[in-house]
């Protein structure tokens, strides 16, 4: 184990701010969802595909060296490296918790195990599911304004009455939904990004930049592996929307557990690791007309649409719905409520 970390270390430690697909990948993917979306969802988006496109690199410039702040902020919502916190069978429903239950394990071991103590942060760890479920959130509460521009009383208990009283200050009823159709194709795009990520299968394991400790089929090391896949290979083979759709399901689903359906969306990204290794190893992503290669790419990236065109699709549904009373007991931020933790200044979520 000590090994294992120890290679492990070398490994994460040399990560370059790469993102998952590149720039061809990610605009793919976010346009294949959108293309996916139904005549029952939010289908107003599909106005604004190119822009959607467009946003699924953005997060990326946000990881440059040049904007340090920006770049340590950032960083760990790419990556969801599921076997260094294997410690957490159940992450909880807060991000917050999660850097706490991370920080208590590094605290555990720093002593005695400093080399896999080193690995012990959101950096190292990732916190990728918890930019998925925000995002998706930001696009939920979105929609929930659009629709109270036709219908004042929808969404009790939420700030959609106060805002279609102040809505005619902004312009006409139809230039106040055109902004906000604007902003949720913002929070579309942007969320793309890190379902694409969740998508590749290296970053949802720590054989994220070459293999790992134990290595008995003689997979590479080299942390270029990355890019020679996401990239390199997917603009060599010049990926388009219309070969991801063919992989795509067909009919959206409503998601009854966003959180439950986003750890799923990365564990089955990580079941194909091993597949991006054995590929490199017999040079495919050197070669254009390698069908097995070609077709990891298209049911990766077809994954990610998919997840994509499904968080709208259940975001639509649930914006419509009133939102509940909660008694105050139950709020998040009250430390009277049985699962608040006074670390966190909150409970998580429910």
């Amino acid at each position: 184990m000590r090994n294992l970390f120890a290679l492990l270390s070398i490994s994460l430690l040399s990560l370059q701010p790469l993102g998952a697909w590149g720039m061809r990948g990610h605009t793919v993917a976010n346009l294949a969802a959108v293309e996916g979306i139904p005549q029952d969802g939010p289908a107003f988006l599909k106005a604004h595909e190119a822009y959607i496109g467009h946003l699924g690199t953005i997060p990326d410039t946000w990881r440059s060296f040049t904007e340090p702040y920006l770049r340590i902020s950032e960083d760990a919502n790419h990556g969801w490296y599921t076997e260094g916190f294997d410690f957490i069978p159940n992450p909880p429903h807060s991000r917050t918790e999660f850097i706490l239950r991370v920080y208590d394990e590094y605290l555990k071991v720093k002593s005695a195990d400093p080399e896999r103590a080193k690995l012990l942060n959101i950096r190292y760890t990732g916190t990728q599911a918890y930019s998925i479920m925000e995002g998706y959130e930001r696009m939920k509460a979105g929609m929930r304004l659009y629709r109270a521009v036709d219908d004042p009383g929808q969404g009790r208990n939420n700030l959609a009455p106060t805002y279609a009283a102040i809505s005619p200050l902004l312009g006409d009823a139809a230039q106040v939904k055109q902004m906000l159709a604007n902003d949720i194709a913002f929070y579309m795009g942007w969320l793309g990004h890190y379902v694409a990520d969740a998508a590749q299968p290296l970053h949802n394991s720590i054989h994220h930049d070459g293999w790992s400790g134990d290595n008995p089929k003689g997979y590479t090391r080299d942390p270029n592996i990355h890019g020679r896949f996401e990239t390199r290979y997917v603009d060599l083979i010049e990926v388009t929307s219309a070969d991801v759709v063919k992989y795509m399901r067909k009919e959206p689903r409503h998601f009854d557990d966003v959180w439950k359906a986003t750890l799923d969306h990365s564990l089955e990204a990580r079941d194909s690791v091993e597949d991006v290794y054995r590929l490199d190893l017999r040079g495919a992503f050197q070669k254009k007309d390698d069908p097995e290669a070609r077709e990891l790419v298209y049911k990766r990236l077809a994954a990610g649409a998919t997840f994509l065109r499904d968080l709208a699709y259940t975001a639509w549904i649930e914006s419509a719905r009133p939102i509940p009373a909660i008694d105050s007991i139950n709020q998040m931020q009250n430390p009277a409520n049985p699962k608040y933790n006074p670390a966190a200044g909150s409970a998580p979520a429910p």
